[in-house]
């Protein structure tokens, strides 16, 4: 016969967690933790990588998916019917506001809305220009002119169109709010002011001007948005052909069929496709190893419980409870904990990251256009999971429960489900080795609360590793030589518009006159042309097999340049330096040596690994230390020819009248810092560095930067002048401070530490929870077996002792592992970044062990006098008899 006993059941579940108060307030807190350490981790993951992708969109300038470079409206309008378009817009470039000297200024012909909100525009006051004086500015490019943002104002212009110069007065009617990630300002002309300055002109004639010259001027660029971000390039190549035409990758050579397209690798769906097998082991192990963090902490309290009332689900068996009833009681127990846990979890995961994730975004200043947001679709993902977290681990607790047998349950004390064979001790009971043998009574208990203590440690060294592994002197050095640094806009601002990097000479003749200069270097740059010698042709022909060499995509024959330049019969480009000696020592040698007073004769030259593709390697070169090889300097009468084929289009240039010398490779070096070089790279180019007295005396040779370091006390004096002559005397000039580019690292830094010491708090509460809860748990069950213990002569003192040995023992074993394995773990995790992170290299760090393990051993003797206490509140004889 089948009887109802869910209501019998149901309360039996309810009184029991009456009963079991503090077990009940345990299990809601590891929950409600773990719930906030998914919510946290997904959040604050997806929220950083929702910045940075926003960031990088501005960087790049626009949200688009792909773009469309320099295609006629005919061939823009087919593209964009692609069934693999979802939406698209468009704009046309005029050009470059030549009187815009620290922001480039591109003037454009916007196609609609939707082209302004996709490159980050938000009109704050007026609107979209309509007549044909009106322009859209940004607040930055009006700063620089010294025009207030305000409609109306008048705003002259000076720009170059199809070589002719073109200067036109402006009415503002709107402003909108410049991005300082961003490396231009966009100028939105009228309909009609375009169709003024068009003319007769055709597309013919802008294709033909663009051939020549590489200026898109007149031309469409569109922009494409698909369905999702997923395989964009993809995408945009099944588009351009769905359309009848040849993807620009597939083709040698240029033609009206072929077009030339870009993908927006600001993306992270699309950057992450790219990650290699190593990357993607890696995050996938830190995934887990939280994933196992949380598994663990609900695992071993619901372990814990389940054994601490086993006796009591012995006696329901004796009384004819079945194994799925008893399931079912512990299930019911489970979930409504899970019921005050996870929501309260997720509601506090939700409000720490609406705290923080602002908090990150203003302190590493990212300057988003306001569609920064925080999903709660994460909220609602980290609910499940912990959820499931929760079904996972406590299917073990429940089926101990139901398979307990009653009279194995009600005799039993931990460890006593299984027959041991007690061995005789030779040397008498001594408290601190009985502490150690009861480690191994229950030892399953015991490698859980050791693994939880060590993971909550190895996490948090994780972190603190990768927090205290930005390097900040090597991002200054990267960045900055010396306390500061002068040169043209065109070198300091982040864009480079045009290659003019002359530096006005009552600019440094002020600089070199300011007080407390204690040293001054310069930074010399030369742009040349190199004939390969027989070595380094046999190198390039083996770097071209080796698919590192690519002509670039304004070589109309491209394979021929290739096997010409590999014969010697077509030169490479050549950027050539030369700094003062005291900026040589930041140069790498890679291969050979750096003798300065050998490199002083002016007979030897230093080379720079070679950039040649996105599949170069570390320490590629045409040469090796020891080759001789000839370079060639430009002269008074040096003039650039260019060669054109019978169309008219350009096959390429090169520089004549050059005089020759020939010198001996000292050494190979890294690539140089961003302080040393003018932020550009031309393809298969040959970098080289001479004295600076050998650069000096080439008349075409100029001075791009130049750096120094100031007492402290005159800094201020000094940052004054320069900012008065950039802003007040010549905005074409500029300036870089140590100061500056540090705040700016700092800043960056500073985000990230916000996230990673946010989940750190996060990780130690947890485990200092479910150190102290294991701890209790495993105290209070074992009241009965202290009874006895004291029953035939141990003193009280003497089971205080012991308890805090044990404890002592946990944390002793917990602390040799989580150090070993969490150094060992940390260093091949994180060196693993090394390579990824700009301005990162692998730092031990010994924080997180100095601070949790006494920390925990704090907790640890706390939390054993505190059950001690609890388990001598009754006499020796009322708990003997507690199983009776």
């Amino acid at each position: 016969m089948r009887n109802n006993n869910k209501k019998i059941i149901q309360k039996l579940s309810i009184r029991t967690m009456k009963q079991s108060r503090m077990r009940n307030l345990f299990a809601v807190a590891a929950i409600c933790l773990t719930t906030l350490l998914f919510t946290a981790v997904f959040s604050m993951g997806f929220g950083m990588m929702q910045m940075l992708q926003e960031q990088t969109m501005q960087e790049v300038g626009g949200r688009f998916h792909a773009g469309l470079k320099a295609v006629t409206m005919e061939q823009y309008e087919k593209i964009s019917q692609s069934s693999e378009v979802d939406s698209s817009s468009w704009n046309i470039f005029l050009g470059i506001a030549d009187n815009l000297k620290k922001r480039q200024g591109e003037i454009r012909l916007a196609g609609s809305k939707e082209e302004l909100e996709g490159a980050f525009v938000k009109i704050k006051e007026g609107a979209y220009p309509e007549e044909e004086d009106e322009i859209l500015m940004d607040t930055i490019t009006l700063k620089e002119l010294k025009i207030p943002a305000r409609v109306g104002e008048k705003v002259t212009l000076e720009y170059t169109f199809m070589d002719k110069n073109m200067k036109q007065e402006f009415t503002l009617s709107g402003w909108y709010e410049g991005s300082e990630i961003s490396h231009a300002s966009e100028l939105y002309i009228s309909k009609a002011y375009w169709e003024k300055v068009k003319g007769n002109y055709t597309e013919k004639d802008f294709l033909k001007h663009y051939e020549k010259t590489g200026d898109m001027q007149g031309l469409v660029n569109g922009n494409l948005y698909f369905h999702n971000a997923g395989n964009i390039e993809d995408k945009v190549i099944r588009a351009i052909k769905e359309a009848g035409y040849t993807p620009e990758n597939e083709t040698k050579m240029s033609g009206t069929d072929t077009i030339r397209y870009g993908v927006n690798w600001a993306y992270m769906t699309s950057r992450t496709e790219n990650l290699d097998m190593e990357s993607m082991v890696l995050f996938a192990a830190v995934f887990c190893l939280v994933l196992v963090t949380g598994y663990l902490i609900i695992y071993n309290i619901f372990q814990l419980s389940i054994l601490r009332e086993i006796r009591f689900y012995g006696l329901l068996k004796t009384i004819g409870t079945t194994k799925k009833q008893l399931q079912k009681l512990v299930c019911r127990q489970v979930w409504k904990l899970c019921g005050v846990g996870i929501p309260l979890g997720v509601m506090l995961g939700y409000f720490l990251g609406q705290l923080l994730l602002p908090m990150l975004a203003k302190i590493s200043t990212f300057t988003g256009s306001g569609s920064f947001y925080f999903n709660i679709w994460i909220l609602v993902f980290g609910g499940v999971f912990s959820l499931l977290t929760v079904f996972v681990s406590c299917r073990k607790p429940v089926k101990i429960a139901g398979n307990v047998s009653p009279i194995e349950a009600v005799r039993y004390t931990e460890g006593g489900l299984k027959r041991k064979r007690i061995k005789k001790s030779q040397k008498g009971a001594q408290i601190a080795r009985m502490a150690f043998s009861n480690l191994g009574r229950n030892k399953k208990k015991t490698v859980l609360v050791i693994t939880s203590i060590s993971l909550s440690v190895i996490l948090l060294e994780l972190v603190m590793t990768v927090v205290g592994s930005f390097r900040i002197e090597q991002y200054l050095e990267e960045r900055i030589a010396g306390d500061y640094m002068i040169g043209n806009t065109n070198w300091t601002s982040a864009s480079l518009r045009v290659m003019d990097f002359q530096i006005d000479e009552a600019y440094v003749q002020g600089a070199d006159s300011q007080q407390g200069i204690t040293g001054a270097s310069e930074l010399w740059y030369l742009n040349s042309e190199h004939l390969l010698s027989e070595k380094g042709q046999e190198e390039f022909r083996k770097l071209d097999k080796e698919g590192k060499i690519d002509t670039g995509s304004y070589y109309r024959a491209r394979e021929e340049d290739k096997e010409k330049m590999g014969r010697g019969e077509m030169a490479l480009n050549e950027n050539r330096y030369g700094y003062s000696e005291s900026m040589l020592k930041h140069l790498k040698a890679i291969k050979g040596t750096i003798d300065l007073g050998k490199f002083k004769s002016g007979k030897y030259v230093i080379l720079q690994e070679s950039v040649c593709t996105d599949n170069a390697e570390k320490g590629d070169s045409f040469y090796e230390p020891g080759d001789k090889l000839v370079l060639q300097t430009p002269t008074s009468r040096t003039e650039q020819k260019i060669e054109y084929d019978e169309n008219g289009e350009a096959l390429g240039s090169g520089l004549t009248n050059l005089e020759q010398k020939e010198y001996e490779v000292m050494a190979i070096v890294e690539a140089l810092p961003g302080s040393m070089n003018l932020h550009a790279y031309s393809i298969n180019a040959i970098t080289t560095i001479l004295p600076l007295e050998e650069m000096k005396k080439c008349p075409k040779a100029v001075m791009f930067a130049k750096s120094y370091t100031v007492e402290s006390e005159n800094a201020e004096a000094f940052d004054r002048y320069l900012k008065y002559y950039t802003e007040e005397e010549n905005t074409s000039m500029g300036y870089l401070s140590k100061e500056s580019v540090k705040a700016d690292f700092s800043g960056m830094i500073d985000g990230v530490s916000a996230v990673g010491y946010g989940l750190c708090a996060a990780i130690a509460m947890i485990g200092i929870l479910n150190f102290a809860n294991s701890m209790l748990t495993g105290i209070l069950s074992r009241r009965q077996e202290l009874a006895v213990m004291q029953s035939i002569g141990m003193t009280k003192e003497q089971v205080r002792k012991m308890l805090l040995w044990e404890s002592g023992y946990h944390l002793l074993i917990s602390g040799v592992i989580s150090v070993t394995a969490g150094s060992i773990i940390a260093y091949f995790a994180v060196s693993a970044l090394n390579n990824v992170i700009m301005c990162f290299a692998y730092r031990y760090t010994a924080i997180p062990f100095l601070i949790m393990l006494p920390v925990f051993a704090l907790v640890a003797g706390g939390i054993s006098l505190v059950a001690y206490r609890q388990s001598q509140k009754k006499s020796v004889v009322e708990r003997m008899r507690e199983a009776e």
